[in-house]
């Protein structure tokens, strides 16, 4: 559902509130890519007198329609158009997770002329200072005023409106949104509808932006992920992009500078096992590697600049330091077994195998049109079970271990009890057991039906790093 938005930022806080940075974007940048993934397709952006309203490169890509107003100045014209859809109301100082606001709009007004969307009461609980609470009278209509920790019903600074009120007219009313909509509430029906959950923070100095940072943050590990990922990887990645969100790096220099430099050095220590320090110091990398692979999706995801480029990005880059990583364990075999063709031959094999079963991935990533590898096993829970053969079976209940951070803290362990041969023995089991779950589900995941299915799951990997967002 798409539908027109307003940003209103507050004449009160004056011009600076605007460019307030929370999390590597301007509160006005912010306010705008959230609303756009709530589904608004053009905005108007009511700002205090001096604002400056540049926006970044990515935000003046989008494909949306966006017209500034200054406070006071005559009304914006992306709101004339006579339209059925009611307009999405964002207060610009208030900071949204983009599920709060998608919700509201597909929510719809149901019949009211005003939604306003509130949180439970508890999401104050432990905040210091005010936040504005809401009440309705019915010889009043609405009413606004400050609330302390723990009282009243917080309001999340988000509204729908009925396009038979006037809103149009915000800019030249002399108030500010809270006040105009106190004065056209009067007669109107009103719906207070709580978010189911209070993704949300007011941002009105550093304290508070760095609330609404981590508030941010809480939502980046998604269930999918791996026990690995989300229980050891997220306690060192998400502070770790949170400091590097400030320094303006793009998800993809985070990639390149970090992660596959990392996990380059590791490989080039692997291929020298003898030396248990060269072998644990390998082992540690690859694995901080796994961990950083983290960071650049969790960046894209703050900074919603997710894209299928970014996806692509990731999946090229995690394989080449994955063959990058599995010629070290062919060299370093071959020092350890010098002059034995054995496994020199089987780890050909393997390697090829999995060229094979990389390039049917590869097809069905571009034929479903993700930039992630890891639909092709995903798309299998969508598969009947009467479908399903029992090696598919095995490979949905087992496929965490595929994933990166399962992959790299395993072999974390192994290089510290300098366990390189065994290391060697399972990365070729697993080799050719990833190229048989392949080649065997080829056949039923290729069908129209299967590929529709696929397109439309739930993404794994939207970014930039096999653990990130597309960007």
């Amino acid at each position: 559902m798409s539908c027109p938005g307003l940003l209103v930022f507050d004449e009160s806080r004056g011009a600076s509130a605007v460019r307030t940075p929370v999390a590597g974007l301007t509160l006005l940048d912010r306010g705008v890519r959230t609303m756009v993934r709530a589904g608004v397709d053009r905005r108007l952006v009511i700002v205090p007198e001096g604002s400056r309203t540049d926006l970044t490169a990515l935000t003046r890509k989008l494909d949306v329609e966006i017209e500034f107003v200054t406070s006071g100045a005559a009304p914006g014209k992306l709101l004339d158009a006579e339209a059925a859809e009611p307009v999405l109301v964002v207060l610009g100082d208030y900071v949204h997770h983009h599920s709060s606001l998608t919700e509201l709009v597909a929510g719809g007004a149901r019949n009211h002329d005003i939604v306003v969307q509130t949180s439970k009461p508890e999401a104050l609980a432990g905040k210091d200072g005010t936040e504005t609470s809401v009440v309705t009278d019915e010889g009043a209509g609405l009413q606004f005023g400050p609330s302390r920790s723990g009282n009243g019903t917080p309001l999340t600074g988000a509204f729908l409106v009925s396009r038979e009120l006037p809103i149009e007219d915000l800019s030249t009313s002399g108030s500010d949104l809270l006040g105009f909509l106190t004065t056209v509430a009067s007669g109107r029906s009103i719906d207070l509808r709580t978010a189911p959950h209070p993704l949300w923070r007011r941002v009105s100095d550093g304290r508070s932006a760095r609330a609404a940072k981590s508030m941010l943050f809480s939502q980046v590990t998604k269930s999918t992920r791996g026990p690995v990922s989300r229980h050891l990887n997220a306690r060192l990645s998400i502070p770790t992009s949170k400091l590097l969100i400030e320094t303006g790096l793009s998800p993809h220099m985070v990639t390149v500078l970090f992660v596959l430099t990392t996990g380059l050095a590791a490989v080039y220590l692997l291929a020298t096992p003898q030396d248990y320090a060269r072998l644990a110091l390998a082992g540690l990398l690859w694995h901080l590697a796994a961990v950083l692979d983290r960071c650049d999706g969790e960046i894209a995801r703050v900074k919603l600049c997710e894209s299928k480029f970014g996806a692509w990005f990731a999946t090229v880059t995690d394989n080449i330091a994955y063959f990058a990583f599995l010629l070290a364990l062919i060299v370093g075999m071959q020092r350890m077994h010098p002059g034995e063709d054995f496994y020199l031959y089987l780890s050909l094999s393997a390697l090829g195998s999995l060229v094979f079963s990389l390039g049917l991935m590869y097809r069905y990533a571009m034929q479903t049109g993700s930039g992630s590898l890891q639909k092709y096993f995903y798309a299998m829970k969508d598969m009947p079970e009467s479908d399903k053969t029992a090696f598919q079976r095995i490979t949905e209940r087992f496929g965490f271990m595929l994933k990166r951070d399962f992959f790299a803290f395993g072999h974390f362990v192994l290089c510290l009890l300098d366990a390189f041969q065994l290391m060697y023995w399972l990365t070729m089991i697993g080799m050719f057991g990833h190229a048989a779950g392949v080649v065997l589900s080829k056949r039923r995941l290729t069908t129209p039906s299967h590929r529709v299915e696929a397109a439309i799951a739930p993404e794994e990997a939207l970014a930039a790093g096999g653990e990130g967002d597309a960007r």
